[in-house]
C-alpha cells in the first residue's frame, strides 16, 4: 500500500470517529475497578477480535448484492434487491460499480465510507456438504471434513499465545452465551457469561456462593454435602466415606475463580448508561434516561458488553457471539421481511459497536461467519435452500475497508458450484491465519494449527 493510499485511509477513520463524538469520551469508573485491569498505553494498540456467528447459513448474494449482474434478477425474481430507488424501492446501497448492499444495511455505509467495512465475497469452507451441523463443526474447528479436532480455532490461538501480552487476564476470553461454542472449546479456559436477566436478578451467581465459598470439611454439625448419584448425602465424619469440598480442591478452586471473574465481569457492565454508553451514566432514573445507541435485541446488547469490557482496561483478545436463524427455507423476503430485518440487526449492531468504542476501534476487529451460503435461484417458496459459498464481513480499524474482497466470476450456470450455488475461491481458512498473524501478531502459527492445510503465503490484504 502506497505511503498516499494510508495517509487517506488514516484521515477517513479520524474524520469517523471525530463525527461519531466517542473519540473524545472520557472513562470513568470507580477506583476498585480500575485495579481490575491494566490501563497501560502499550496494550492499548493490541488487537482484539470479535466474531459473530450467524448460524443457519446467511445468504450472501441478498447481503453484498451484485447488482449489475442482469443474471441475479433472473434467478431471483421476487427476492432480489432492486438495483436502484424507485416504484416504491429503497435499491441497494452502491459501493462500487458492481456491488452494494442491502438497503437495511446502510448503518455501515458510514464505516464503509470510513475505509473500515469491507466484505469479502465467495468465502467459505471448501467441503461440499450442505449439513448444518457438520458445516458448523468443521468452520468452528477449522478443519472441513476432519471429525478429530476438539479444540476449536480460537482456542487454539488462545494456547499457543498464552501470557505473550504478560500475565493473562481471566476476562481474555469470551462467549456471549450461557454454553461454549465449539470455537472456544479446548484446552485454555474460556468464561461462557449467562444471559443478562440471570446475572441481572443476582440469583445465578449467588447460588453458588454458598457451595463454594464455605468449607465443607470446616462446617460442624452433620450438615449436608454435594451431590453422589444424584442424591444428597449426609456427611458422615468417616473419612473416606461420602463426598467433601476441600478449600484445595481443584473442582472448587475452579468454581471460585469462574465465580469470581463473572462478578468481576458483572461489575464492568454495570457501569455506564444503557446500550454501551459513555460517561457516569450510574443507576436508577438517569440511567433509564440514557440515550440509546444500540438496536434493541440479543446482538447489539451483547455487543455493547463486550465495548464495557474492551473500554475498561481489561487484556480482553477475543470475544465469540452467536446470532441464530438465518435459514430462510421460505418468506426470506427482498428489502423487507424476514432477511432484511436480520441483517438490518447486524447492521446496527456492528455500527454501534465501532461507534461505541471510539479510539479503542482502531485495534478491534468485528468478524461474521456462517457455515455456509444459500442457492443462487430462489426456490418455490419465496426463500432459498441450503448453497455452498457464502460471504465473511470485517468492520473495525485494522481493517483495509472501502473495497469488495474476493473473486467474482457471475452467475451463468457454468459459473456457479454444482450449476447452482456460489463458489468458494477463498478458503475461510485463510481469512482466519490473516487475522491471527496480521492483526493479532502472532508471527508464525504452529504448523499444524489447522489439520491437514497450510493457509496461502500470499496475503489476501484483508488488514492494514
Amino acid at each position: 500500500m502506497s505511503s498516499k493510499s494510508k495517509a487517506g485511509r488514516r484521515s477517513t477513520r479520524r474524520d469517523f470517529l471525530v463525527a461519531s463524538g466517542a473519540g473524545a469520551a472520557a472513562l470513568s469508573f470507580p477506583t476498585p475497578l480500575r485495579c481490575l485491569g491494566t490501563t497501560h498505553p502499550a496494550f492499548q494498540s493490541d488487537g482484539v477480535l470479535v466474531v459473530i456467528y450467524l448460524r443457519g447459513g446467511q445468504d450472501a448474494l441478498n447481503t453484498i448484492v451484485p447488482y449489475k449482474d442482469d443474471r441475479y434478477y433472473e434467478i431471483r425474481p421476487t427476492i432480489a434487491i432492486a438495483p436502484k430507488q424507485g416504484d416504491g424501492f429503497e435499491g441497494v446501497i452502491r459501493l462500487d460499480e458492481q456491488f452494494g448492499m442491502h438497503p437495511a444495511m446502510r448503518a455501515l455505509k458510514p464505516l464503509w465510507d470510513a475505509k473500515m467495512f469491507a466484505p469479502v465475497i465467495t468465502a467459505g469452507s471448501p467441503h461440499p456438504t450442505r449439513s448444518h451441523f457438520d458445516a458448523q463443526d468443521f468452520m468452528e474447528y477449522a478443519s472441513p471434513g476432519l471429525r478429530t479436532a476438539r479444540d476449536g480455532w480460537l482456542n487454539r490461538y488462545l494456547a499457543c499465545s498464552a501470557g505473550r501480552r504478560g500475565q493473562d487476564s481471566d476476562l481474555r476470553a469470551l462467549a456471549m452465551q450461557g454454553l461454549l461454542p465449539r470455537s472456544l472449546r479446548g484446552k485454555y479456559p474460556v468464561l461462557a457469561v449467562p444471559e443478562r436477566g440471570a446475572r441481572q436478578s443476582g440469583r445465578f451467581l449467588d447460588l453458588f456462593d454458598d457451595l463454594y465459598n464455605k468449607d465443607v470439611d470446616d462446617a460442624p454439625g452433620e450438615g449436608m454435602i454435594p451431590v453422589r448419584d444424584g442424591k444428597k448425602q449426609k456427611k458422615s465424619g468417616k473419612k473416606g466415606e461420602g463426598m467433601s469440598l476441600r478449600r484445595d480442591d481443584p473442582v472448587v478452586q475452579t468454581g471460585r475463580n469462574t465465580i469470581r471473574t463473572l462478578r468481576r465481569y458483572q461489575e464492568i457492565v454495570g457501569q455506564g448508561g444503557q446500550g454501551g454508553q459513555g460517561g457516569q451514566g450510574g443507576r436508577g432514573r438517569g440511567r433509564r434516561r440514557a440515550r440509546r445507541v444500540y438496536p434493541r435485541g440479543r446482538l447489539g446488547d451483547r455487543l455493547a458488553d463486550i465495548a464495557k469490557v474492551i473500554k475498561s482496561g481489561e487484556k480482553m483478545e477475543v470475544a465469540a457471539v452467536d446470532w441464530n436463524g438465518w435459514d430462510h427455507h421460505t418468506g426470506q423476503g427482498a428489502e423487507q421481511g424476514r432477511h432484511a430485518r436480520m441483517i438490518g440487526h447486524v447492521a446496527e449492531s456492528i455500527g454501534a459497536f465501532i461507534q461505541d468504542l471510539g479510539e479503542h476501534s482502531k485495534r478491534t476487529v468485528v468478524m461474521t461467519m456462517s457455515e455456509f451460503g444459500r442457492t443462487c435461484r430462489e426456490n418455490g417458496n419465496m426463500g432459498t435452500d441450503h448453497g455452498h459459498g457464502g460471504m465473511v464481513m470485517l468492520a473495525g480499524g485494522p481493517v483495509v475497508g472501502g473495497k469488495v474482497h474476493g473473486r467474482w466470476e457471475g452467475l451463468q450456470d457454468n459459473e456457479m458450484y454444482q450449476g447452482r450455488d456460489l463458489p468458494v475461491h477463498t478458503d475461510f481458512r485463510d481469512i482466519m491465519a490473516e487475522a491471527l498473524t496480521v492483526h493479532m501478531g502472532i508471527k508464525d502459527l504452529p504448523k499444524d494449527f489447522f489439520p491437514d492445510f497450510q493457509p496461502s503465503k500470499k496475503r489476501l490484504g484483508l488488514f492494514g
